[in-house]
């Protein structure tokens, strides 16, 4: 192979690709390349994503995670409600015995900023700091609403007359652990 042969070669390769690019650019979908392009995996939009996403912490995972199953089941907003369900147990002791049995819909991260939060505080329905469980409106809501629907219905106290639900309700934590 000499020098001659390497030029033919070269050319032969510069022709090529010559050709497909005036090729792109006739065709009408030469457009809808950039547009590929644009939503490629590593577009910067993508790269972005992926690097916030890596730096999520599994609970946060796991907290979208459940939040995406919600929605799959036809989750909406949980209703809210006025009047509820005198209950034999405390709410957090239910959604800790029942949140791998009964479709629990797990609420968004809280929205007020971290710094004004009570941090002696934690609700386990939330996943973060600010307000104790039995206190968390939401998730009274949410048993409410579950016990409507039919899931947590063991847990209504039937024989307690509506003005002393709170105080039975507070009362059964007591009677537990005198046993």
């Amino acid at each position: 192979m000499d020098m001659a042969d390497l030029l033919r070669r070269a050319e032969k390769y510069v022709n090529a690709e010559e050709e497909m690019a005036a090729r792109k650019q006739k065709t009408p979908w030469s457009g809808h390349q950039e547009e590929k392009r644009e939503h490629s995996r590593n577009a910067p939009e993508r790269k972005e994503k992926r690097k916030e996403r890596s730096e999520l912490t599994k609970e946060d995972v796991r907290h979208k995670l459940s939040i995406r199953e919600g929605s799959s089941r036809g989750g909406g907003p949980i209703p809210s409600y006025n009047n509820f369900a005198p209950l034999l147990d405390t709410r957090t002791r239910i959604l800790a015995m029942e949140q791998d049995k009964v479709p629990f819909q797990w609420p968004e991260k809280l929205r007020s900023p971290t710094e004004n939060r009570n941090v002696e505080k934690y609700c386990r329905y939330h996943r973060d700091h600010g307000h104790d469980t039995e206190e968390c409106r939401q998730l009274k809501n949410q048993i409410e609403d579950l016990i409507r629907k039919g899931h947590l219905r063991k847990y209504v106290d039937r024989d307690a007359p509506q003005g002393r639900r709170e105080q039975r309700r507070k009362e059964a934590p007591r009677q537990q652990e005198e046993q």
